[in-house]
């Protein structure tokens, strides 16, 4: 099989205009049709417009293609896609996160051939967060000779680790033909077997854990004598995977899943995936001690499940978000029963290969089993993952105190899982989320109870590993009894979960939410300083959920430092601070955040303002020092330590006193002088041409200022922007028009480079204008 990146020279326009536009695949529709206050999606999509949408690219097939089977693969378009070649429908997908394929049997040889994708995006709102639009992750071309090994036709398995074992199975099209399998390390062959199906057992193994990400590849060449038909290489890791009451063991060593959720946008980029953005979140979240991601709630794309790979990263990957009640009124439930078969296949043959994945979830918070047929429901989607994977152990979000609710009459939140109901009731995930905002403390404590908990025991005696949102109160009480994964809970809470974790062998990990802020559900973690908002409710233009360890940016913050150091990815102590900008204003606090305190000791005119200087650490005892003056010293309580004083321009000094007596300090320094733009190339991985640059308001020593923010406006000349923008949860800007205010100093652009030199301009009315040339 020969595969083609068949991403450029696409042509974009709205179903009901003429006018096209060329566009870049992956493309976020979604992101040229804006926003607006009136906009059916609204909190929970950010005000985003929707629409039906038509992607254009002519095909030119040559003369050689005439005995080759040729097929379009995408790696993900949202909502609804269907795809036609030469104005007939050849094939489609009704979930916006499976990889999906289509065959063109009926392309015109050596002529121009049109391939055209409609998106059917017009109804919302279909998701509880943003979902974005489009065709926005990857196309290939798959280049098939007629007898082939089919697409994701190479399966392996681990066996055993000692000695190293592995099962190679190839699927293919044709009889009576050779299959070679070779195994190849570090660009060296070290294994070799033949057959179809055949088990090979590699000397000197090389095992793929979180902390050891080792892989290796299987070359598969089909043959027919000598003659070679097909070949395929796929990567993969050798690691073994056990559970019990015991724990987690990957190579039979216990693990814990120091675990964050992520949805799947990328901030400025909306929801558009490159190679190169999987990879910088996952780097960023390993460099602060997670080594393990559930993806919410829906299936990680393949270059997430790369960089996981390739970093090490546990995964936890998710099919679906709802079953047959709609959280939404227009989302997957509406059509789930016709398509959840076939959405399986696909996430299991998707994710069959990478060592990362070490368990699936088949559902986020589904109330459907309070009743035995949702009960049965579960079953059959359980089955139909084991009939693909058995080395793999399945979970669920569940949430214990919402499926006691379900269970009621009058059930304050599930509609009954009736759309109309929904639409003119509005029971929607804003009302769901509200409703866990307002009681968030109690249905934590409710799930302590037999009582409610009782009410998910159907369920949850059928999955392999109970997952828990929201019940760190059950960690205890089910010892002896279940396996559990904490799959959802506070990011603020780590410091108070996490203990339990390490004491109770049967909880084998805890997840936050969130790991990253994300554009949708609106405000849900915002501390909020204008007047007369809601905690919870948001209005147009928020634009951000405003929750995370790390802003859209990639920026972390207290709830960062908080992981960093209850999982020891850091000893010395870290500092955030709440802004010193909103004297006298107490904010208005949503749930799902826990403090809003960033790294920076740089406020200008802010001297004299009351700040909270929160430290966290592992150490037992904290000291804090403003311009060499001591504040004291605190203990810690869940390793944080908190000093309310006032904003002094200097310095600002942490350290922390460890029991064995060694010392750890940190230092935050305020920016001083003019302000300038400084704009830096980050150093990541890149693949074609797609680049990050960190644009910050500094001081004359280099130091971030957090209020002098001001609109910046940036060019590219040789290269085109991507999205540019910064992390106000609260804007009417576009990450589209070149043109955005900075946030508490700092804004983000991901750019395309050209062949050649790109040049890079960022100008504003307040800073002197900068220049980067950015080499290809």
């Amino acid at each position: 099989m020969m595969k083609h990146q068949f991403c450029d020279n696409w042509t974009f326009r709205m179903a009901d205009e003429n006018d096209a536009k060329s566009v870049l695949i992956p493309h976020d529709a979604m992101q040229e049709r804006g926003r607006s206050a009136d906009a059916p999606s609204g909190r929970s999509e950010a005000f985003f417009l929707g629409g039906t949408y038509c992607y254009e690219k002519m095909l030119f097939a040559p003369k050689e293609w005439k005995n080759k089977r040729i097929m379009l693969e995408f790696e993900g378009v949202y909502p609804h896609a269907r795809v036609l070649l030469n104005g007939k429908e050849v094939g489609g997908c009704n979930y916006g996160y499976s990889t999906f394929r289509v065959d063109l049997e009926e392309l015109k040889i050596e002529e121009e051939n049109i391939i055209e994708v409609i998106v059917e995006d017009e109804n919302h709102p279909n998701s509880r967060w943003y979902g974005g639009a489009g065709i926005y992750r990857p196309v290939w071309l798959l280049e098939f000779p007629k007898t082939h090994i089919e697409p994701a036709g190479v399966k392996i398995t681990t066996l055993s680790t000692s000695p190293a074992k592995i099962l190679v199975e190839t699927a293919y099209v044709g009889e009576g033909l050779d299959v070679e399998n070779e195994i190849i390390y570090d660009g060296r062959i070290v294994a070799k077997a033949i057959g179809a199906k055949v088990e090979m057992e590699v000397a000197d193994a090389k095992l793929w854990s979180a902390e050891t990400p080792e892989l290796y590849q299987c070359h598969t060449t089909l043959k027919r004598g000598e003659e070679v038909l097909d070949e395929v290489t796929a990567n993969f890791g050798i690691r073994s995977i056990e559970w019990s009451l015991k724990g987690l063991f990957v190579n039979g060593n216990s693990v814990l899943l120091k675990g964050g959720c992520i949805h799947h946008d990328h901030g400025v980029l909306g929801a558009r995936t490159f190679d190169v953005s999987e990879y910088r979140r996952i780097k960023r979240m390993k460099e602060f001690g997670f080594n393990a991601v559930r993806s919410a709630h829906n299936p990680l794309s393949r270059a997430a499940l790369e960089a996981c790979d390739r970093l090490g990263m546990y995964v936890m990957d998710e099919a679906f978000d709802t079953w047959t009640n709609t959280k939404s009124p227009y989302d997957h439930g509406v059509d789930f029963l016709e398509n959840y078969e076939e959405d399986i296949r696909n996430m299991v043959d998707h994710d069959y290969n990478h060592p990362s994945v070490i368990m699936y979830s088949i559902g986020n918070e589904v109330t459907e089993p309070a009743k035995p047929e949702g009960v049965e429901i579960g079953k059959k989607i359980i089955a139909e993952v084991k009939k693909y994977d058995r080395t793999r152990p399945v979970t669920a979000g569940i949430n214990l105190t919402l499926m006691f609710l379900a269970t009621l009459k009058n059930n304050p939140i599930d509609g009954g899982g009736d759309a109309q109901k929904r639409k003119t009731e509005k029971m929607d995930s804003t009302a769901y989320n509200k409703m866990v905002m307002k009681n968030g403390k109690s249905m934590t404590k409710a799930a302590g109870t037999s009582f409610v908990a009782s009410k998910s025991e159907p369920i949850l005696k059928e999955l392999d590993i109970c997952g828990y949102n929201y019940a760190a109160s059950r960690y205890k009480k089910d010892k002896n009894k279940k396996i559990i994964v904490g799959s959802e809970t506070y990011c603020y809470e780590l410091g108070k979960v996490w203990p339990m974790v390490e004491k109770y062998p049967h909880v084998i990990g805890d997840f936050m939410w969130t790991a990253w802020d994300y554009i949708g559900e609106v405000g849900i973690g915002s501390w909020s300083y204008a007047e007369g908002e809601d905690a919870f409710a948001k209005e147009y233009p928020w634009l951000l959920a405003d929750t995370g360890a790390f802003d859209i940016l990639g920026n972390d913050n207290a709830e960062a430092g908080l992981a960093a150091a209850v999982w020891g990815a850091r000893k010395t102590p870290y500092i955030a601070v709440t802004p010193a900008n909103h004297p006298g204003v107490v904010p208005v606090q949503a749930m799902w955040r826990g403090s809003n305190a960033i790294p920076y000791w740089s406020w200008s005119g802010c001297d004299g303002n009351p700040v909270d200087v929160e430290i966290y650490s592992a150490a037992p005892q904290v000291e804090v020092m403003i311009n060499g003056k001591s504040l004291g010293k605190k203990k810690t309580r869940d390793y944080k330590a908190t000093y309310k004083t006032t904003y002094e321009a200097g310095e600002v000094k942490a350290v922390a006193y460890f029991k064995d007596g060694s010392v750890e300090e940190s230092v935050l320094t305020s920016a001083h002088g003019k302000p300038a733009v400084q704009v830096t190339r980050e150093n990541h991985t890149e693949a074609n041409g797609i680049v990050y640059l960190d644009i910050d308001l500094v001081g004359e020593n280099g130091m971030i200022e957090c209020n002098r923010d001001c609109v910046l406006n940036i060019s590219v000349e040789g290269g085109e922007l991507l999205g540019f923008g910064s992390a106000n949860p609260k804007t009417e800007e576009s990450f589209l028009s070149g043109s955005y205010k900075t946030y508490y100093g700092r804004a983000l652009a991901v750019i395309r480079v050209n062949a050649g030199d790109c040049k890079v301009t960022v100008t504003g009315e307040t800073v002197d204008a900068v220049t980067l040339v950015v080499e290809s």
